[in-house]
């Protein structure tokens, strides 16, 4: 395992062509309103071809139901291979797992507002001309814990 702190537009400077196996990407900002800046949207999984292997996996592990869906249409639309999906992990089989019930303190925190946890896996092949997906979704309606007051959403 390897763990960089550094810009993820720099991660061909860190690894080889194919020399990765899986990306995982942590409570990222969801970024509504820049989807070039969405860590799991084109951009990004072009950047993470770079340096993976064919059918590399990639891990989104989120609280925010805006960045969950939108990375499920993504996958969906470009017919990415599904690992694992669940819009409430600590209710599923998989959060239960060594690696996926791993709780960190912030995490904890949402789960305590009454917040579920999302979690979905999928193989990045090499292959596949990637597409945006143009459907409108519902913005989060909660603010992080250092940006004011939580607001707890209805659809969780």
């Amino acid at each position: 395992a390897a763990f960089l702190r550094t810009s993820i537009e720099l991660i061909p400077f860190f690894f080889a062509s194919g020399e990765v196996d899986e990306i995982w990407i942590t409570f990222p900002d969801p970024q509504m309103k820049k989807v070039n800046k969405r860590l799991t949207g084109t951009r990004f999984m072009n950047l993470y071809r770079k340096v993976m292997k064919p059918d590399g996996i990639v891990h989104l592990k989120t609280d925010s139901p805006f960045l969950y869906k939108y990375t499920g249409l993504m996958t969906d639309l470009n017919r990415l291979r599904m690992v694992a999906d669940t819009a409430d992990l600590y209710a599923s089989p998989e959060g239960a797992g060594d690696i996926l019930g791993i709780r960190t303190f912030y995490e904890q925190q949402w789960l305590d507002r009454g917040l579920t946890i999302k979690y979905i896996a999928w193989y990045l092949d090499h292959d596949t001309v990637l597409a945006e997906p143009d459907e409108e979704i519902e913005p989060d309606t909660y603010r992080s814990f250092s940006r004011g007051e939580l607001q707890m959403p209805d659809m969780l």
